[in-house]
């Protein structure tokens, strides 16, 4: 509560929810090292204040010291020392993970980027073959973009980019990924999805950007209405790869554009090679040990045969 590290007894009477039982402790907040505050070194520092204890990472609590004595200062010193090592670190670790998703994300909507897109499709198509599951990919873009831009001008278009992001979010799952592919071009993966799931994702995104336009910030209390296309693809039914069934939602994109856009369309199911029946003996006797014997020949004719597809 004061940013302060403390040392002391515990009171039984007022044991704070969730610590563990004990007679003494000592504790250290700690802050990301080089900051405006570290609670962990500088003392009377008002919680009020920017830097306060509000930009703690942690608190580093040490409970009953063995052999039964109270913790002393130099106890205090010391776990201040160790609570500026874990501060590096797990600065280091949070520095880490947001230079990570920087390089995964697109600045303006906060989706995934394209980058991203290739990894995420080749690992689901995988996961989708590991598992015998399907994985539907929705390419999806903004029709006549263009025209909002030069109408508008930029700045709208990329509140309408950004606007259309968060909608997105909204109508697919935590199990959903969304990416923008580039410029007013996005995708969004539907794990364990069929075409006919899809489909109804495709509907409702279109309502969602449809039936509600976007406000622009012009001082005038403007609206852009904008509508979307959407091209749907299946894996396995429209292709075997990560890379084919996202060129597949491509294709039915461009045909959802014209036929009028503000649709969706499915894609083409890939034809599949032709299956030859290849005619093989079943043998009416069994070896003499009672199993059966790969390629062995059969005691006699049998009248009946069965089909291999290969």
């Amino acid at each position: 509560a004061t940013g302060q590290p403390r040392r002391g007894r515990a009171d039984p009477v007022a044991e704070a929810a969730g610590e563990p039982r004990c007679e003494t402790y000592v504790a250290v907040p700690f802050a990301a090292p080089g900051g405006p505050a570290d609670p962990g070194i500088r003392s009377g520092v008002d919680p009020s204040t920017p830097g306060g204890p509000a930009a703690a990472l942690g608190v580093l609590v040490l409970y009953d010291r063995l052999g039964g004595d109270e913790f002393d200062d130099a106890d205090l010193e010391t776990l201040r020392t160790f609570a500026g090592h874990a501060a590096v670190a797990v600065d280091n670790v949070r520095l880490h993970e947001e230079a990570q998703r920087l390089s995964l994300t697109d600045p303006l909507t906060g989706l995934w980027n394209y980058r991203y897109l290739r990894e995420s499709i080749r690992r689901e198509v995988e996961r989708a073959s590991r598992f015998g599951r399907m994985l539907s990919v929705l390419a999806l873009d903004l029709d006549r973009f263009k025209e909002v831009n030069d109408t508008w001008g930029h700045a709208a278009g990329d509140a309408v980019l950004v606007e259309f992001a968060r909608r997105v979010r909204g109508e697919i799952r935590e199990v959903d990924l969304a990416f923008r592919q580039g410029g007013e071009e996005f995708v969004v993966l539907l794990p364990e999805t069929d075409a006919r799931g899809a489909a109804i994702v495709a509907e409702r995104l279109g309502a969602a950007i449809r039936d509600t336009p976007v406000p622009v910030d012009s001082g005038g209390g403007a609206r852009i209405r904008v509508t979307v296309s959407v091209g749907i693809a299946v894996y396995p039914d429209h292709a075997s790869t990560g890379e084919q069934v996202l060129d597949a939602a491509d294709d039915a994109l461009y045909a959802a554009k014209a036929a009028g856009r503000d649709t969706w369309r499915l894609a083409e199911a890939r034809p599949w090679p032709p299956v030859e029946e290849l005619a093989v003996p079943a043998g009416s006797v069994s070896p003499a040990d009672g199993l059966p014997r790969a390629g062995g020949a059969s005691s006699g004719p049998h009248p009946s045969q069965h089909g291999l597809g290969r």
